[in-house]
C-alpha cells in the first residue's frame, strides 16, 4: 500500500506533461477560431455578391425588353466571380401593380427562370413595392437562391445554407403597351389591362 501512495504522490507532483495537456485543451479552440476566421468572411462576401448579382439582373431587365436572358445570367456570373452560379436558382419576373379591393398588389406578367420554376403569369407577388404603389405601375424582380459551399464542413449551420435574395426594381424604359412602358421577358406577354 505504501508503494502505491508513493507512486501517486510522484504522479501528482510531476510537471513534465503540463504543456502537452494545455496544448490538447487549447488547440481545438484555436483551430475552430482559425476556421471561423476564414469561413465567416467568405460567407458574408458570398451573400453580398449574391445581393449585388440580383440587383444587377433587376437593373438590366428593367431597361428594355430582354431578348437573350443568357446575357443577364452572364452579367450576374461576372458580378459574383469567383463564386459559381451554376447551381443557383434564378427567377426573373416582369410584373404590374393592380388593385385588389383597395390594396395595390404586384402581379406577374411574364417570368423566366434557370434552375427554378418561373412564376406563373397572373399570380400575385405580394404587396406593391415602395415606389410602384400606383395601379398600372410596372416593375421587374430578380430572385436568386444560391447554395453556399463551406470550405470546412465542421460548422453544421453552414452545411445546407442557401442565400435567398429578392430585388424589385421599377421599369426604367421599355416598349409602350397601352400607353405604359413595360418589360416583357422572352416567351411572355405584356401585362393585362388593370
Amino acid at each position: 500500500m505504501t508503494v502505491c501512495r508513493g507512486g501517486l504522490r510522484r504522479f501528482l507532483r510531476a510537471r513534465g506533461g503540463v504543456s502537452g495537456v494545455e496544448f490538447a485543451l487549447v488547440a481545438p479552440i484555436l483551430l475552430l477560431m482559425f476556421m471561423a476566421s476564414i469561413e465567416l468572411p467568405r460567407a458574408f462576401t458570398t451573400a453580398r455578391r449574391a445581393s449585388l448579382a440580383a440587383t444587377t439582373m433587376a437593373d438590366l431587365i428593367s431597361r428594355d425588353d430582354v431578348t437573350d436572358v443568357a446575357e443577364v445570367y452572364a452579367a450576374a456570373q461576372a458580378v459574383t466571380s469567383p463564386y459559381d452560379l451554376a447551381r443557383a436558382g434564378i427567377v426573373l419576373t416582369a410584373g404590374g401593380v393592380y388593385l385588389d379591393g383597395l390594396t395595390p398588389v404586384a402581379k406577374v406578367c411574364s417570368s423566366v427562370a434557370r434552375n427554378d420554376p418561373p412564376r406563373s403569369a397572373g399570380s400575385t407577388i405580394g404587396p406593391a413595392p415602395p415606389g410602384t404603389a400606383s395601379p398600372g405601375d410596372r416593375l421587374v424582380m430578380a430572385e436568386m437562391r444560391l447554395p453556399y459551399t463551406a470550405v470546412f464542413s465542421v460548422f453544421p449551420v453552414l452545411k445546407n445554407w442557401t442565400f435567398v435574395v429578392r430585388k424589385t426594381w421599377p421599369v426604367r424604359t421599355g416598349k409602350a403597351y397601352l400607353g405604359r412602358e413595360e418589360v416583357v421577358l422572352p416567351g411572355g406577354k405584356p401585362c393585362a389591362v388593370f
